[in-house]
């Protein structure tokens, strides 16, 4: 189990816990029985940060009853998929045991053997099965049924297609053409089910100059020109780190919306529909300021390091203490005489240079010396508290190994600790949204390779145990990567 440096845990009831008192009431949870072994949920509350009732109550989720396939791999997909479940959805993970995904469940099947931990894996371990310890799946995977099957077989198709007959939303995220490629195009989908949805989220779209090529993250995030912007002026962009999930999360934010806004089009008019979602246009608007200052001023925006057009002081700045930092940001006249108050009203405050937003902004470089100068006199905390009680914009630069002790988050819950059973126990990251009359929360713990296998194909589908033991013994389902792959 994960324990901080900084958290204090104390035990109770044979699991380790936060040292929390005065709990209030409980949020739903319940414990489940997985096809390898018992799945245990304590989960983390804005009110109770630790509660572990006995029983599930999902029944008021918003988006209960809803049902999607998911073909989801490496972000995109599989985190708007997993959003989708969140909210209630029944979400059925469709993988293969002939082909490891990049990314997705690991770059390799079964990483060699190491004296030295192998990066990516819980405790830097592989294991027996490293597809079910990659770090990448314990990061965007919960609350899915998941299952395997080969879609290049006869076999496997026809079971799809009793699955898209039963389901409202397909959503894949491969390069365009694999569908098709597969037979499970939207044309041949809409002829089982007349009303499904499906989402093509490629990065490029499935039409247009570039159609058909494929994409990851960091070719996203230089065709979109984010990558001209990021870094401090002057620098090479071979210095420049690469921020590849910035257009994976956007993309699988706005796949959820269109998700929602079809379904809530085939519930007025009965009619389904076929998305063309391009990831790299996803993420255009985030750069909408950039783009509109060249439309209208043909002024070619450059990389400006920390800094934000026309506000001082605006950026990150060094406290006390190897290497800590706190942000600090000056919008307003009212903003800018509330730092000056915290930091001592210093002499340089009145100095001409600083009188108005815009000497502010054309001095910067000055003015940021003489404020770090006093930002180094305190910690992060110290300084984002002290100014923050005068409303301005501030806060610390937080490393990820502290926020699993950020006070903030704790008393919200943000963090819950999963026991899975080839991974073991550690804090995850919880729910990004909160609806006060549906408790979400994790229901399920990231899925084992075909782990719900039996339920899908027996409880769902129907088929019997004969039928899925021989779909096992021709390897059209099964729970282990094949040898050769």
């Amino acid at each position: 189990m994960y324990s901080p440096d900084t958290a204090s845990w104390g035990r109770c009831g044979g699991s380790q816990l936060f040292d929390i008192v005065d709990l209030a009431a409980p949020s739903p949870w319940f414990i489940r029985p997985c096809a390898r072994g018992l799945i245990r949920f304590t989960f983390v509350d804005a009110d109770q940060l630790i509660w572990n009732p006995q029983e599930e109550d999902v029944a008021g989720l918003p988006l209960e009853g809803v049902k999607v396939l998911d073909h989801g791999i490496v972000y995109t997909g599989t985190a708007a998929t997993t959003l989708l479940a969140d909210m209630g959805a029944e979400v059925i993970r469709i993988e293969s045991i002939q082909v490891l995904q990049p990314f997705t469940r690991g770059m390799v099947t079964r990483p060699p053997r190491r004296e030295e931990p192998t990066p990516g894996y819980v405790n830097g371990d592989p294991g027996e099965r490293p597809w079910e310890r990659w770090f990448q799946l314990h990061a965007i995977q919960r609350n899915k049924y998941g299952i395997t099957l080969d879609l290049t077989r006869t076999e496997g198709v026809e079971i799809y297609k009793r699955l898209v007959k039963r389901s409202d939303v397909v959503l894949e995220n491969f390069a365009p053409g694999v569908m098709d490629r597969l037979g499970l195009g939207y044309e041949t989908l809409k002829e089982v089910k007349g009303d499904i949805i499906m989402i093509s989220a490629s990065g490029l779209g499935a039409a247009g100059h570039y159609a058909g090529f494929s994409a990851v993250g960091t070719s996203l995030d230089g065709m979109t020109g984010m990558a001209s912007l990021r870094g401090y002026p002057g620098d090479d962009l071979l210095m420049r780190t690469p921020l590849p999930v910035w257009s994976d999360n956007v993309a699988a934010g706005t796949a959820v919306f269109a998700a929602l806004a079809a379904l809530h089009f085939r519930r007025k008019t009965g009619k389904g529909q076929f998305i063309d979602l391009s990831q790299a246009e996803t993420f255009l608007p985030h750069m909408g300021e950039s783009i509109m200052e060249y439309t209208m001023n043909k002024k070619v925006r450059k990389a400006v390091g920390n800094q934000a057009p026309g506000m001082a002081p605006y950026g990150c700045y060094r406290c006390s203490g190897e290497d800590k930092w706190a942000t600090i940001a000056v919008c307003t006249e009212k903003q800018w005489e509330a730092l000056c108050r915290v930091l001592g009203n210093p002499s340089w405050a009145d100095d001409p240079r600083f009188a108005t937003a815009l000497s502010r902004w054309e001095n910067r470089e000055q003015l940021d010396g003489f404020i770090e100068q006093s930002t180094l006199q305190r910690n992060p905390y110290e300084v984002m508290h002290a100014l923050q009680e005068q409303d301005v914009p501030a806060g610390v630069v937080a490393r990820p190994s502290e926020l699993y002790a950020d006070p903030h988050l704790r008393e919200r819950g943000f963090f819950h600790e999963v026991t899975h059973s080839e991974a073991g126990t550690h804090l995850y990251p919880g729910m990004c949204f909160r609806f006060s009359g549906t408790p979400v929360g994790f229901r399920m713990p990231p899925n084992l390779l075909g782990e719900h296998n039996d339920y899908v194909y027996g409880e769902v589908l129907g088929l019997t145990e004969e039928e899925i033991a021989l779909l096992k013994q021709k390897a059209v389902i099964g729970d282990t990567f094949l040898p050769e792959i």
